[in-house]
């Protein structure tokens, strides 16, 4: 019995992940694209995963260049997140990069790990790249960008929310208890 694609996206738009964007240089060209299927693989040694399809350039890219840098995601960089999510000619061109990587890692992210290949396993219409890091950071005031049935979200923290829905309580016009 083969299970029907569409089903298995709608269920699988369930899951919540953060939104990451996976770059890397080959041949004097940067290559990136929006990932979600990123995860952490082992302390010992340190290392990560991202999943790319077998049919974009940044696979190639990748498979050339033998290193990757992850870039995190925050609040409000929607806008990144579609830019690499989409074909374009020079995805890189305007966004800001840190100068003190021969990658592109995005100066923006909220956190990024740079990262040697260090084993690629196949994974269907996908490729399995595990890489080996070696520098990351982050910035501690940030919240990720989420990504959740197939739209962009955020973290809201209870406070924010229960504030929020008792004013909208407050606006709603109770009736009058009769004496």
């Amino acid at each position: 019995m083969s299970l029907d694609e569409v089903a298995y996206r709608q269920a699988i738009a369930h899951f919540a992940t953060g939104v990451t964007v996976v770059t890397t240089a080959a041949d004097g060209r940067a290559a990136g694209m929006t990932a979600s299927a990123v995860c952490s693989v082992s302390l010992q040694p340190v290392l990560l995963l991202v999943c790319v399809s077998n049919r974009l350039p940044t696979h190639e890219a990748l498979e050339n260049s033998r290193r990757f840098a992850v870039n995190v995601l925050a609040e409000g960089d929607d806008h990144l997140a579609r830019r690499f999510a989409t074909p374009a000619p020079d995805k890189f061109d305007g966004v800001p990069l840190r100068p003190e990587f021969e990658l592109p890692v995005l100066a923006d992210a909220m956190a990024y790990f740079v990262c040697d290949v260090h084993e690629r396993l196949p994974g269907g219409d996908h490729s399995i790249f595990i890489g080996e890091v070696t520098d990351c950071a982050f910035k501690p005031d940030r919240k990720p960008l989420l990504y959740f049935r197939s739209a962009y979200g955020r973290i809201e923290e209870a406070e924010t929310y229960l504030a929020r829905e008792l004013a909208s309580w407050e606006r709603i016009s109770w009736p009058q208890a009769k004496p």
